[in-house]
């Protein structure tokens, strides 16, 4: 973007930097809201202090001293786990804050880490150790022929995994892409901005997208639409994998997730033909049920059609500030990231994944007594309240703490809630590199901007947290083994430079090259994709034990003469997650531009199901899953099939009623349980497709 500064080193405009070689001056509803957020005047621009169940307001560094004083206390009485964090999505775009948390949960022996990546698309990054990955490189939209998406409304949420839809200009690049003869399949059960455009809709039964690719694989197999070379040296057990599938023939499978045979026939045809292209999912698929199988189905239906960079390919991804790695035409298995070995939580036999415990967890650690209970919480730039299940839960073990900071910009559903609050310097008042972002880019592109304006007020850098109170404790930090400055606190470069250690190209040529005249592609970081290792003899496991157990037990599900899993009758509907395009999960709310184009969570159904409910858009009723039951706002759309109802999540708080729905939506959440129906790897509740009954009120 480019800014303009009067006189008085205040923003007074922004728009797109029609230069920039990877966005051509596109920017996103929300991004153009940068300089409403900096000069907002109910951002918190400073530290406050509860007293006496009030804010009041106290110099920073008295703050961070406070909060180190009560941190050492709980660590001596209740033990280095005792303390956690929530690292929310302001967190990872400013995103030294994650390596720099990790390190001081580290010191303190604390494996009390929480992030969104359990609460929203875990298994991506975590089933790659089970499945394999391709050190090649998985096909880029930029090259694909054919490209499948899968829950995925990339129009909207200007988010999109490897081989999907890049998020700058993302209506363009479809566009051009199928001007150009892209094929693309859009698996949906919604009638989504980008399902609109396809080439091929399924809209299928929510919570069915497992059912779907299982299907769609044994044809693949059956009509030997695979890459056959491919699959004789990559694949391991494609026989079984095959035996597996033996159930989903395609009249099941058609009724099943309701879609018509020939459909599901020529999605598999489709996307077997290729010859480039990947499938990729959203949210969606991984918040429905067995969230976890429909990414190993996912990565098996790319595995078997060998969508990937070969030997003497060049990949169109090559991030400049990540490690660089020689590509090659092989299959890698990264380190295990659950299970034995690892950190066990007290409850539902969930383990530590990665490197953080799951979501799912954190209200039982906080509320139940014994050792390892949670007494503290750093929340930083992130809203628990509004983004984990059971609502009601969370409310109570965020209250039940003995210390709650919150770093965040506004008083939020969880602010609000903390023991402090400090404000963070926000995107214009601070050196910002393109660390997060280019794992989302196709090309080698890279950005270091110096900061815009001079922070307003007595604000602190997220990772600077960290650091502050690392240092009142005499803590040591690393990241990536090197030692972090505690003397005194290191600048923004310093500490990305560490970051950003053994890169393609180097934090100190992005930064020359970029800071002044923007970003650029860094040709210089692409690579040839080089021949398999003498000694790699790996494969992909497309039947892990597991696997074939899931399976199996898909297929056991009792069924009733529609097709609906027997579990759900007595519930009238099918409630699915959406993408709102004005606000980013719990972000945006409070900011009237985007305020304006809506602030409630509508209820969308099919018109027929209003009718039939006698109810006209914008009655109020009351909805209800086996788990709780929220007040909404009823609005028809025809993008949805009869029996389904879509709202978004992150809205909402547990005070939202009759009273104030319009106003400011009701969370999904109190419609989930965080005790039944969870991915037994990841622990991610199920937030679609999740069974509901309506009542007009």
């Amino acid at each position: 973007m480019d800014v303009d500064i009067d006189d008085d080193g205040q923003a007074v405009a922004l728009r797109g930097d029609v230069s920039n070689p990877l966005s051509g001056g596109y920017t996103c509803l929300r991004g153009r809201e940068l300089i409403n957020i900096q000069q907002h005047p109910d951002r918190i621009r400073g530290a406050l202090k509860r007293v006496d169940g009030k804010f009041v307001a106290l110099p920073m560094t008295q703050a961070l001293d406070e909060i180190a004083v009560k941190t050492q206390q709980l660590i001596d009485q209740h033990g280095g786990r005792s303390i956690a964090s929530y690292n929310g999505s302001w967190a990872w775009s400013n995103l030294p804050t994650l390596p720099l948390s990790k390190s001081f949960h580290r010191a303190i022996d604390s494996p009390s880490v929480f992030s969104p990546m359990t609460l929203d698309q875990p298994a991506k990054a975590f089933m790659l150790c089970r499945f394999g990955l391709w050190a090649g490189g998985i096909h880029s939209f930029k090259d694909a022929d054919v490209a499948m998406f899968i829950g995925n409304n990339a129009l909207l949420s200007q988010y999109a995994p490897a081989g999907g839809l890049p998020p700058y200009n993302p209506a363009r690049r479809l566009q051009d892409a199928l001007n150009n003869g892209l094929q693309l399949i859009v698996i949906d059960p919604r009638k989504t901005e980008v399902a609109n455009r396809a080439t091929l809709h399924l809209q299928l039964r929510p919570g069915e997208d497992t059912t779907l690719l299982a299907g769609m694989l044994r044809i693949i197999i059956d009509e030997q639409l695979y890459d056959a070379v491919f699959c004789e040296e990559f694949i391991d057990d494609l026989g079984g994998l095959r035996a597996s599938l033996e159930p989903f023939d395609l009249d099941y499978v058609s009724r099943r997730t309701d879609l018509p045979a020939e459909k599901i026939v020529t999605a598999a045809r489709m996307f077997a033909s290729g010859p480039k292209g990947a499938a990729s999912t959203g949210t969606g698929p991984e918040m429905s049920p067995r969230g976890s199988l429909t990414e190993h189905m996912v990565m098996t239906i790319n595995a078997l059609c060998g969508r990937y960079y070969r030997e003497g390919e060049v990949p169109a991804a090559a991030p400049p500030l990540s490690v660089g790695r020689q590509p090659k035409a092989q299959v890698v298995f990264p380190p295990q990231a659950w299970g034995e070995g690892f950190v066990k939580s007290r409850f539902r036999g969930l383990t530590q994944i990665g490197d953080e415990m799951p979501c799912n967890v954190m209200a039982d650690e906080i509320l139940t007594p014994g050792e390892g209970q949670i007494r503290a919480l750093f929340s930083i730039g992130g809203n628990p309240m509004v983004a984990f299940p059971n609502q009601d839960k969370i409310a109570r073990a965020l209250e039940d703490l003995d210390l709650l900071v919150a770093i965040d910009p506004w008083l939020s559903a969880t602010s609000r809630r903390a023991d402090y609050i400090l404000g963070p310097k926000v995107a214009l008042e601070r050196e910002d590199a393109t660390l997060l972002g280019e794992m989302y880019f196709e090309e080698p592109y890279a950005h270091y901007t110096e900061a815009m304006v001079e922070p307003q007020g007595d604000t602190i850098e997220e990772w600077e947290f960290y650091w502050e109170i690392a240092m009142r404790l005499s803590i040591p930090l690393s990241i990536h083994g090197q030692p972090v400055p505690m003397d005194q606190c290191p600048s923004k470069y310093q500490i990305t430079e560490l970051v950003a250690q053994g890169s393609r190209v180097s934090l100190a040529k992005v930064k020359a090259e970029t800071e002044q005249q923007g970003g650029k592609i860094f040709d210089e970081a692409r690579a040839v994709v080089g021949p398999k290792s003498a000694h790699n003899h790996h494969r992909f496991r497309v039947l892990p034990k597991d696997v074939k157990q899931q399976l199996a037990e898909v297929a056991q599900e009792p069924l009733n003469q529609k097709g609906l899993r027997v579990a759900e009758e007595g519930y009238s509907h099918l409630l699915i997650s959406r993408r709102i395009k004005q606000f980013f999960n719990s972000t945006g709310h409070n900011l009237d531009a985007l305020k304006s184009k809506g602030s409630t969570n509508y209820a969308y159904m099919h018109p027929d199901d209003l009718a039939n409910m006698g109810l006209s858009s914008e009655a109020m009723v009351e909805i209800s899953s086996p788990a709780g039951s929220v007040i909404g706002l009823v609005k028809a759309s025809n993008d949805l099939k009869v029996g389904v109802i879509s709202m978004a999540h992150a809205f909402g708080d547990t005070d939202s009623d009759s009273s104030n729905v319009m106003q400011q939506g009701s969370s999904t959440n109190r419609l989930v349980s965080d005790e039944q129906h969870f991915d037994p790897i990841t622990g991610q509740a199920r937030q679609s497709a999740i069974p509901v009954s309506i009542r007009a009120l």
